[in-house]
């Protein structure tokens, strides 16, 4: 009777070190996704600042006495200006997402995962 509950507790206890496992990794899991889709959008408005940026600097070529320096230089500004930002926050969801991949925690997961994944086929 006495081995039975130990057994009972024991596999108890398991499933919920299991359950609190696969918890973990669907919150990883989602950190991740989120954190690709950001990279996404920031490569998105990367790529759009540089076809702006390229377009007033390759555009129509006008006589020198015709053009308005000061319009395309303030838009030049703010076009770098962005970029900058843009390149900030790409390198900040770089180093976050680097983060998740070399943690401690993520590499647990993975190997936890892949312990589960060869448990469950057999």
């Amino acid at each position: 009777m006495r081995v039975d509950n130990a057994e009972d507790s024991a596999t108890h206890s398991g499933e919920e070190r299991l359950r609190r496992l696969e918890e973990t990794v669907a919150q990883v899991r989602g950190d991740l996704l989120r954190a690709i889709d950001a990279q996404e959008r920031l490569y998105e408005q990367l790529r759009l600042a540089v076809d702006e940026l390229s377009k007033i600097r390759c555009g129509p070529k006008v006589k020198p006495e015709t053009r308005a320096p000061e319009g395309i230089g303030l838009a030049l500004q703010r076009i770098e200006s962005r970029m900058r930002g843009i390149e900030r926050r790409l390198d900040q969801v770089a180093e976050q997402l680097s983060g998740i991949l070399e943690s401690r925690i993520w590499r647990t997961l993975v190997k936890g995962g892949g312990f589960l994944m060869r448990f469950t086929r057999r």
